[in-house]
């Protein structure tokens, strides 16, 4: 971390007015707020598709449920087809 004294010395040396490092951290601050604004935009996002996720059954469980539905029909003999 820097001192203060260094900072004082680079500003002098590079004509930095304390406006300057104002200016300076003030575009800082108001780029951070913009990339924590699209997280919590994202974040928003991610909850609307889990929310619309809610109730539906993974591929691998489905598969396994069409196995035991075959399973089941060819133990009970029934064709498994709509007359």
């Amino acid at each position: 971390m820097l001192h203060l004294t260094t900072i004082i010395k680079v500003m002098k040396k590079k004509n930095i007015t304390m406006d300057d490092l104002a200016g300076m951290a003030k575009r800082e601050f108001d780029e951070i707020h913009k990339k924590l604004g699209k997280l919590d935009t994202l974040e928003k996002n991610d909850q609307v598709i889990l929310k619309r996720l809610e109730g539906v059954v993974y591929r691998t469980e489905f598969e396994r449920l069409e196995i035991r539905v075959k399973e089941l029909e060819d133990l009970l003999a029934i064709n498994g087809k709509k007359s």
